[in-house]
């Protein structure tokens, strides 16, 4: 089924949550996947009714609501599913949420950032990569926690990386062996990675 294009209407591209605002009403989702079943050329409100399995009254309501989110838009024979409106928004988050990553990490090198969003949630480290590459990016975004030139207590340094990853006994080994901090004579420096200018 074909489907058209919600950037090329000239409306806005609606927020997810309102999206899903909408299809977590039981009755409006329902129709929705009526309306995605159905052909391009749309089905009358009576026969999405229908194939939803609600009322006619509730189809009308559904309908509306529908539309004015853009998930449905009227067609030659009713109605008919306005699908690219979910791609649309999504990609427009994910735009989004790129953009808040490219100013929080202080790069906007694509690989960098898939790595990077990955592996941090709410600004903690939800996980720590296997693989070396992955986890060098991973490593030296977290290296910069630590000023250059400045000499942390062992305890000033746990208590840094306890605030990003639960094992930070690990996390400051692997800092360690990656080079990126050196430790001597019970106190560690940033010895390592890149440094913002």
């Amino acid at each position: 089924m074909a489907d058209h294009d919600h950037r090329d209407s000239g409306t806005d591209v609606p927020e997810p949550d309102k999206l899903l605002g909408v299809l977590a009403d039981t009755a409006k989702l329902r129709v929705f996947a009526a309306l995605v079943l159905a052909p391009e050329e749309g089905i009358p409100a009576a026969a999405a009714a229908g194939t939803a399995g609600v009322g006619a009254a509730e189809a009308e309501r559904a309908l509306a609501n529908l539309a004015a989110v853009g998930l449905a838009r009227t067609a030659p024979e009713g109605y008919a599913a306005s699908p690219a409106v979910l791609r649309a928004s999504l990609a427009a988050l994910a735009r989004r949420r790129e953009e808040q990553a490219a100013k929080e990490f202080g790069t906007d090198d694509p690989a960098r950032l898939s790595v990077l969003l990955n592996c941090f949630k709410d600004g903690r480290l939800a996980y720590l990569p296997e693989k070396f590459e992955k986890r060098r990016i991973v490593l030296e975004e977290i290296a910069q926690r630590f000023e250059p030139g400045t000499r942390y207590a062992e305890a000033e340094v746990n208590m840094v990386l306890q605030g990003l990853y639960p094992d930070y006994a690990a996390l400051r080994r692997y800092l360690i062996d990656s080079a990126l901090l050196t430790r001597a004579d019970g106190f560690y420096w940033r010895s390592g990675g890149t440094v913002p200018v």
